[in-house]
């Protein structure tokens, strides 16, 4: 697959555009800067939080908001986002829609003002999600936005036990207003509500004091317990049954060298494919100790798991038949995880063979998968030339983690073209992509 020039059009279609703003591209600012930024594509991602990864992804109501100024779309995205927060129908984007409702009412906008009030207060959406609207309200208004948290929680403590929603709310509440003062607004006030928040905080110290305790005790115990060490015979044992044997990766990196000797050797004249998965893992994070041609043999098994475990055991080893192996499969079958093959098997000029094979797939996690694997070649290979391979990482990954450890290795190497220099500064990736590095160019 042939890759154009990935640097940003100083034109973008509307595809391009949506591209930009669901992977957080700093083009899509720039673009905002230039005039250039339709409405449309950027209503779209305001209402729908397009983040790839939102366990690790920081939400992106910050960012939109400082494109949503600078396009000049405050009053044109103001009533669609309105309209969506009464509605409130996809829990999904909820967070990234009060986010923005937190700016719009930092701007004087009372209606954004009295809704968050009015989702931190009623919570609309499953227990799940009930946390929504408080780290807002929280920012927005200080002490007065905390005591409105405060007192909804305390409401539903008549159902349910203290969890962690009600530990995040005082922490974040900590970060903002001093230990001392939360206990003075809680203990002064005659709100039933507030008063059973403030109890069950009490409490809980009172509970935590005494875990602590316990624990300590517990762990001087431990410390006198000599634990019995897990012998290879049962290892070899508990691979003939039907347990799925999860817990042989950590044996296998904590386990002698003898030892993975005779699973290597049990594993090169066993047949049964279960029995070959479970000895597989003892190698998932671990080389073998001596290289073996079986496992290559077992990345084109036909069982599908075992192939699965052979590949990623495999990628652990540096050997002249895993660089052949490899090489051979760009050509033929080009399996999605024949590129981490090249982390410990790297030779010089792959990089321009990786990139001349390189065919992403449709599907985003499996892209995902691909390029992480291609940053690692570059990352694990200093010799490399990471100048073409990066941009494609940069331009095609969905990830924005991904993305900046792209930028970090052409930035370290001095490879960092001045057009991805600029447009990084404005990424979605807000604390790194802003950092020193970059201060230079602004």
């Amino acid at each position: 697959m042939k890759y154009s020039d990935v640097s940003p059009p100083p034109v973008p279609t509307p595809a391009e555009q949506r591209d930009a703003l669901a992977k957080g591209l700093g083009r899509a600012r720039l673009w905002a800067e230039q005039g250039v930024l339709t409405e449309e594509p950027l209503r779209e991602a305001c209402l729908q939080d397009l983040r790839y990864d939102r366990m690790c992804e920081d939400l992106r109501g910050d960012w939109l908001w400082e494109i949503i100024n600078a396009a000049g779309f405050r009053n044109e995205i103001r009533v669609p986002l309105l309209h969506a927060l009464y509605d409130l129908s996809d829990p999904e984007n909820a967070r990234q829609l009060c986010k923005l409702a937190q700016h719009y009412a930092a701007s004087g906008d009372a209606a954004f003002r009295d809704l968050l009030y009015q989702i931190v207060s009623q919570k609309p959406l499953a227990a799940d999600y009930d946390f929504l609207g408080e780290s807002e309200l929280l920012a927005l208004e200080g002490e007065r936005g905390f005591l409105c948290a405060a007192k909804s929680r305390g409401v539903q403590l008549k159902q349910i036990a203290w969890d962690w929603p009600e530990e995040s709310l005082l922490r974040e509440a900590g970060e903002l207003i001093e230990e001392t003062r939360i206990r003075e607004l809680l203990s002064s006030t005659s709100d039933p509500d507030l008063n059973r928040f403030f109890e069950s905080w009490q409490e809980q110290l009172r509970q935590k004091a005494k875990r602590k305790q316990q624990k300590q005790s517990h762990s001087k115990k431990l410390q006198c317990k000599i634990s019995e060490e897990i012998s290879v015979e049962t290892v070899i044992e508990a691979a003939q049954g039907e347990d799925n044997c999860s817990w042989f990766r950590g044996w296998g990196t904590q386990a002698k060298p003898t030892d993975l000797n005779t699973v290597l050797q049990t594993l090169k004249f066993s047949e049964e494919p279960a029995v070959l998965t479970n000895l597989v893992k003892v190698f998932s994070n671990q080389a073998l100790p001596e290289f073996d041609s079986r496992l290559i043999d077992l990345c084109q098994h036909p069982n599908p798991e075992l192939q699965r475990r052979a590949w990623f055991a495999l990628a652990n080893n540096s050997h002249p038949q895993i660089h052949e192996f490899a090489c051979q499969q760009l050509k033929e079958n080009q399996h999605p995880f024949v590129f981490r093959l090249f982390i410990r098997n790297y030779e010089p000029g792959d990089e321009n063979r990786l990139l001349a094979a390189l065919s992403l797939p449709e599907d985003a996690c499996e892209s995902h998968s691909v390029l992480s694997d291609l940053i690692e070649v570059l990352k694990e290979n200093p010799t490399a030339d990471c100048s073409s391979l990066t941009r494609v990482i940069y331009r095609f990954t969905p990830c924005e983690i991904c993305r900046y450890k792209t930028v970090q290795l052409l930035h370290d190497r001095s490879r960092i073209p001045d057009w991805m220099a600029n447009e990084c500064r404005f990424d979605s990736y807000a604390e790194p992509a802003r950092s020193h590095l970059y201060k230079t160019k602004r």
